[in-house]
């Protein structure tokens, strides 16, 4: 993944990688830490508040930089 990723990075400017939930896979940790920045996203109303957080406990205890967290599915209400 290392080599992907370094190759990737001296072609583009930024490369956005799309993932499964990082709780369901230990590999995401790994490659959550390789990168510069990890954005959680979370699913109003369907993500479960504890899953969250413990989703951005690992990642710091695994050195991803958690830089923000995008809810979608948000109502107007």
């Amino acid at each position: 993944m290392s080599v992907i990723l370094e190759e990737a990075a001296s072609e583009y400017d930024l490369v956005v990688l799309d993932s499964p939930p990082l709780l369901g896979f230990p590999e995401l940790l790994q490659m959550a830490a390789a990168v510069d920045g990890v954005i959680v996203v979370a699913v109003a109303g369907r993500t479960n508040r504890k899953a969250l957080g413990a989703a951005v406990k690992h990642s710091k205890a695994a050195t991803a930089n958690i830089v923000g967290i995008v809810l979608n599915e948000v109502s107007g209400r």
